[in-house]
């Protein structure tokens, strides 16, 4: 199996925008190769049910690159363990 390849359970990134619409931060990241999925917002990272982007950790360094070329401005927070895991305990 491809070491590069990520699945839903490597989605341990949560990506916090600011200044741009979700689905285009979404498309700007998979257009550049970053394996990245919508998710409403794990009450742990935020309260309100607001959808969010989920990226894996392991791209960390590119997506930053890729949104910081582009203007976007972000938080990020990293999982305990996946997003479907925190999605499942909350």
């Amino acid at each position: 199996m491809n070491k590069d390849m990520r699945t839903t359970l490597d989605l341990d990134l949560v990506l916090l925008n600011k200044n741009y619409q979700i689905l285009e931060i979404k498309e700007m990241l998979a257009k550049n190769g970053v394996f990245c999925k919508i998710f409403p917002s794990p009450k742990s990272v935020l309260q309100a049910c607001a959808p969010v982007i989920c990226f894996s950790s392991r791209d960390k360094e590119k997506a930053i690159y890729i949104l910081d070329e582009n203007g976007v401005k972000y938080d990020l927070v990293k999982l305990e363990k996946d997003i479907i895991w925190e999605l499942l305990r909350t």
